[in-house]
């Protein structure tokens, strides 16, 4: 099936996808202080199912009014880039997928395999490297700020290299042609 359709990936579907995981952390917090604040949402079984649901009803109902509205984009464009076409469903799964998976070297916990796994016997590498005299919590800190710190300076470079005429449309929905009804992701 995805055969016949455009074989690239959705871009509104791919940057929805990738935070929707940590929506579940503000969650976690007001619903159960004290519990993790990592659990369906990072995990593989919580990605593929409930997570790629709401990504897909995010990237449909959200994503092209918040856009639009903030980029001065024309509204129905993105609406044309947000309909849920089996590419959008797969983007919205894979960016969830890879959001769990560039989370599992830097944190303390990883529920990647719950419930088969406790989650607290999954200790990300990067913070285990970090972990002066087994300190986790220090390690995790380190870990995190490093993190951060490379994401900035390269999403920095990307929006630097990219600058110019059109470029929240090339961010938030790429490259689409309406009058044909042909949409491609940049």
């Amino acid at each position: 099936m995805l055969s016949k359709t455009n074989r690239r990936l959705s871009l509104p579907g791919l940057t929805v996808g990738s935070v929707i995981p940590d929506i579940e952390i503000p969650l976690m917090w007001i619903f159960f202080p004290g519990v993790y604040d990592h659990l369906l949402l990072h995990s593989l079984i919580g990605v593929v199912t409930v997570g790629t649901a709401l990504a897909v009803i995010v990237t449909k109902l959200l994503y092209p009014p918040i856009i639009s509205f903030f980029f001065c984009l024309e509204y129905n464009e993105v609406k044309e880039a947000c309909r849920i076409t089996p590419i959008l469903i797969l983007s919205c799964m894979l960016g969830a997928l890879f959001h769990v998976l560039v989370d599992i070297p830097m944190h303390p916990f990883n529920p990647v395999f719950w419930p088969w796994i406790d989650p607290r016997e999954i200790v990300g590498p990067v913070v285990l490297f970090f972990a002066e005299g087994g300190n986790i919590a220090l390690g995790f800190t380190i870990a995190n700020t490093l993190f951060t710190a490379v994401m900035t300076v390269l999403g920095s470079i990307i929006l630097a290299m990219n600058f110019g005429d059109g470029i929240w449309k090339r961010l938030w929905i790429g490259n689409s042609d309406i009058s044909e009804g042909q949409y491609e992701p940049a």
